[in-house]
């Protein structure tokens, strides 16, 4: 069996990659768009508005001068992600085997799970920076990096809770989701429509309005959170549940957005929240290339055949005002 194995060739490994889906638990990796960014560092506008009404006027008059909508650019360099995965001398002597149809298609399931591999560690990490981004900043600290991108939040759109949801009575929680709202509508100038939370923080929802003699949701809720979860139509919101985890240097899982933490929107109106796609940094890139980048070589000494991904990415806000990031609905 030849070493170049079809999934080693250049435009073979780019079309696999290019065509290996995010799994479905990465919520914020499927559903973000993506814009392409051929320059060095990511720029986007960070749009306000006004809630002026305009002034009556008479024919055959002058125009009133308005002020330009509210906005300012925001840069910052991409993320930049760049891992390869090697193939030991072992393995590519049973790769080079000959033998059957058979044996040719287990080697390319054997390198197919390894680039697919490679692939989710790209996505995963995108997820997290979306996560972040939510709320309100992304801080990354580690031995090659340290850097802050920061979203420009308004303050009172990271606001805490004036009881815990863990003890919290129904009227409470209304009033608490009720407030941030009406922080979109007011300050971002439309619906928030929905909410992103974690089972364990559904869960106080629910036990706070079917606790006791008030059992405020009806037996069709009931049934519908048994079911999925959740609540959905609950105040006039989406509610997505998140069950999704990384993990950690140690070995232990972390959830892309934690407990007791919530994430309140609108991911529509505007194009609001995007992944913007930078150039690559690989001189074997073709020129101006955007996207996830791709490779294989062979390496003589020791014999070694390596797999490279790279990725130049920025997850962007650019009406941070339809959002409302509360990070814990249960100190304490």
């Amino acid at each position: 069996m030849p070493d170049n194995l079809p999934l080693f060739e250049p435009m073979v490994l780019a079309g696999v990659v290019e065509k290996l889906p995010a799994p479905a638990a990465l919520t914020m990796t499927n559903r973000l768009p993506k814009r392409s960014h051929p320059f060095p560092v990511a720029a986007w506008d960070v749009i306000g508005g006004s809630r002026q009404v305009a002034k009556p006027n008479v024919p055959n008059s002058e125009a009133h001068i308005v002020p330009t909508h509210g906005m300012s650019q925001e840069t910052a360099s991409f993320i930049y992600t760049r891992e390869k995965k090697t193939f030991q001398p072992t393995t590519l002597h049973w790769l080079r085997k000959p033998g059957t149809v058979a044996n040719l298609e287990k080697a390319e399931e054997a390198v197919l799970r390894e680039v697919r591999d490679l692939n989710l560690r790209v996505d995963n990490y995108v997820e997290w920076c979306a996560w972040q981004a939510l709320t309100g900043q992304i801080v990354i600290d580690t031995p090659q990096v340290q850097a802050v991108v920061d979203y420009k939040f308004p303050a009172s759109h990271k606001p805490t809770v004036s009881t815990s949801w863990a003890s919290a009575t129904p009227q409470q929680i209304v009033d608490d989701v009720t407030a941030w709202k009406r922080l979109i509508s007011r300050d971002g100038r439309v619906i928030g429509k929905e909410a992103y939370v974690t089972d364990l923080t559904m869960s106080r929802v629910f036990r706070a309005f079917a606790a006791g003699a008030a059992n405020l949701l009806s037996d069709r809720s009931k049934d519908e959170y048994y079911r999925s979860g959740t609540l959905p139509g609950f105040l006039q919101m989406d509610w997505n549940i998140v069950d999704s985890y990384y993990d950690l240097d140690d070995g232990t899982a972390a959830g892309f957005l934690p407990d007791d933490a919530i994430v309140l929107g609108n991911f529509d109106e505007g194009r609001p929240f995007e992944i913007l796609e930078g150039p690559t940094a690989d001189d074997e890139a073709p020129e101006g290339y955007t996207g996830k980048f791709s490779k294989s070589w062979k390496s003589p000494d020791p014999s070694s055949r390596q797999i490279l991904l790279e990725y130049h990415f920025l997850p962007v806000i650019t009406r941070p005002e339809q959002f409302v990031y509360v990070g814990d609905v249960a100190p304490g």
